[in-house]
Protein backbone atom coordinates (compact mmCIF):
# COMPACT_ATOMS: atom_id res chain seq x y z
CA UNK A 1 0.00 0.00 0.00
CA UNK A 2 1.36 3.44 -0.76
CA UNK A 3 2.40 5.90 1.81
CA UNK A 4 -0.95 7.86 1.69
CA UNK A 5 -2.94 5.14 1.89
CA UNK A 6 -1.83 4.77 5.21
CA UNK A 7 -2.12 8.39 6.02
CA UNK A 8 -6.16 7.60 4.74
CA UNK A 9 -6.18 4.82 6.94
CA UNK A 10 -4.84 6.43 9.56
CA UNK A 11 -6.96 9.92 9.43
CA UNK A 12 -9.75 7.51 9.23
CA UNK A 13 -9.01 5.39 12.62
CA UNK A 14 -8.49 8.46 14.10
CA UNK A 15 -11.58 10.02 12.97
CA UNK A 16 -13.88 7.14 14.10
CA UNK A 17 -12.50 7.11 17.59
CA UNK A 18 -12.88 10.89 17.96
CA UNK A 19 -16.52 9.94 16.83
CA UNK A 20 -16.94 6.83 18.98
CA UNK A 21 -15.19 9.12 21.81
CA UNK A 22 -17.92 12.24 21.24
CA UNK A 23 -20.67 9.40 21.11
CA UNK A 24 -19.60 8.35 24.82
CA UNK A 25 -19.47 11.53 26.39
CA UNK A 26 -22.86 12.65 25.15
CA UNK A 27 -24.51 9.24 26.35
CA UNK A 28 -22.87 10.08 29.71
CA UNK A 29 -24.30 12.78 31.90
CA UNK A 30 -21.01 13.74 32.99
CA UNK A 31 -20.30 13.79 29.42
CA UNK A 32 -22.90 16.14 28.77
CA UNK A 33 -22.30 18.09 32.07
CA UNK A 34 -18.63 18.76 31.09
CA UNK A 35 -19.54 19.66 27.37
CA UNK A 36 -21.82 22.10 28.76
CA UNK A 37 -19.45 24.45 30.79
CA UNK A 38 -17.88 27.53 29.36
CA UNK A 39 -13.80 27.50 28.75
CA UNK A 40 -12.87 28.64 32.04
CA UNK A 41 -15.29 26.40 33.99
CA UNK A 42 -13.40 23.49 31.91
CA UNK A 43 -10.13 24.93 33.33
CA UNK A 44 -11.37 25.22 36.35
CA UNK A 45 -12.29 21.53 36.39
CA UNK A 46 -9.34 20.30 35.18
CA UNK A 47 -7.15 21.99 37.53
CA UNK A 48 -9.25 20.65 40.34
CA UNK A 49 -8.58 17.18 38.95
CA UNK A 50 -5.01 18.00 39.48
CA UNK A 51 -4.89 19.21 42.58
CA UNK A 52 -7.17 16.49 43.88
CA UNK A 53 -5.09 13.77 45.93
CA UNK A 54 -7.87 11.10 45.37
CA UNK A 55 -7.52 11.21 41.83
CA UNK A 56 -5.23 8.41 40.49
CA UNK A 57 -2.40 8.67 38.29
CA UNK A 58 -3.90 7.88 35.16
CA UNK A 59 -6.46 10.92 35.33
CA UNK A 60 -3.74 13.39 36.16
CA UNK A 61 -1.55 11.82 33.67
CA UNK A 62 -4.35 12.14 31.15
CA UNK A 63 -4.83 15.77 31.89
CA UNK A 64 -0.72 16.74 31.59
CA UNK A 65 -0.68 14.60 28.04
CA UNK A 66 -3.36 16.81 26.92
CA UNK A 67 -2.14 20.47 28.42
CA UNK A 68 0.82 19.66 26.65
CA UNK A 69 -0.81 18.80 23.11
CA UNK A 70 -2.39 21.22 22.99
CA UNK A 71 0.19 23.70 24.00
CA UNK A 72 3.05 22.43 21.58
CA UNK A 73 2.72 23.57 18.27
CA UNK A 74 2.97 20.00 17.06
CA UNK A 75 -0.10 18.31 16.02
CA UNK A 76 -1.26 15.30 14.31
CA UNK A 77 -2.76 17.07 11.82
CA UNK A 78 -1.13 20.99 10.94
CA UNK A 79 -3.41 23.70 12.70
CA UNK A 80 -2.67 25.86 8.94
CA UNK A 81 -5.31 23.24 6.90
CA UNK A 82 -8.04 24.87 7.35
CA UNK A 83 -10.89 22.75 9.40
CA UNK A 84 -9.41 20.11 9.76
CA UNK A 85 -6.25 21.12 11.27
CA UNK A 86 -8.50 22.15 14.11
CA UNK A 87 -10.60 19.32 14.25
CA UNK A 88 -7.64 17.05 15.69
CA UNK A 89 -7.40 19.53 18.24
CA UNK A 90 -11.33 18.77 19.59
CA UNK A 91 -10.69 15.13 18.55
CA UNK A 92 -7.74 14.95 21.02
CA UNK A 93 -9.86 17.06 24.02
CA UNK A 94 -12.98 14.16 23.26
CA UNK A 95 -10.80 11.42 23.63
CA UNK A 96 -9.01 12.67 26.81
CA UNK A 97 -12.30 13.26 28.35
CA UNK A 98 -14.26 10.25 27.47
CA UNK A 99 -11.28 8.26 29.28
CA UNK A 100 -11.31 10.74 32.06
CA UNK A 101 -14.73 9.86 32.83
CA UNK A 102 -13.47 5.88 32.67
CA UNK A 103 -10.25 6.49 34.54
CA UNK A 104 -11.42 9.26 37.44
CA UNK A 105 -13.86 7.93 40.53
CA UNK A 106 -17.45 8.99 39.94
CA UNK A 107 -17.38 10.86 43.42
CA UNK A 108 -14.42 12.93 42.93
CA UNK A 109 -15.49 13.89 39.04
CA UNK A 110 -18.64 14.86 40.37
CA UNK A 111 -17.41 16.94 43.29
CA UNK A 112 -14.95 18.77 40.17
CA UNK A 113 -17.78 19.07 37.82
CA UNK A 114 -20.15 20.89 40.24
CA UNK A 115 -17.97 22.70 41.77
CA UNK A 116 -16.53 24.17 38.05
CA UNK A 117 -20.35 24.34 37.75
CA UNK A 118 -21.52 26.39 40.93
CA UNK A 119 -18.29 28.59 40.37
CA UNK A 120 -19.23 29.38 36.61
CA UNK A 121 -22.65 29.76 37.84
CA UNK A 122 -21.58 32.09 40.19
CA UNK A 123 -19.27 34.28 37.71
CA UNK A 124 -22.58 34.69 35.71
CA UNK A 125 -24.52 36.22 38.21
CA UNK A 126 -21.87 38.75 39.29
CA UNK A 127 -21.51 40.03 35.80
CA UNK A 128 -24.96 40.27 35.14
CA UNK A 129 -26.16 43.96 34.54
CA UNK A 130 -28.01 45.58 37.13
CA UNK A 131 -27.02 43.02 39.88
CA UNK A 132 -25.76 43.94 43.02
CA UNK A 133 -24.07 42.44 46.38
CA UNK A 134 -26.46 42.69 49.04
CA UNK A 135 -25.85 44.62 51.47
CA UNK A 136 -25.14 43.40 55.29
CA UNK A 137 -27.72 44.01 57.56
CA UNK A 138 -26.52 43.92 60.95
CA UNK A 139 -29.22 46.17 62.83
CA UNK A 140 -27.67 48.86 63.47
Amino acid sequence: MPWYGWLILGLGAFVAVAALALRTLRASARGRRFLALGTRAKLRFGRLLLADPRVGLPGKLTLLVLVGYLALPFDIIPDFIPVIGQLDDVAVVFVAIAILILAVPRDRFEAALSQAEDEAKARRVAAAPGWQAPEDDDGD
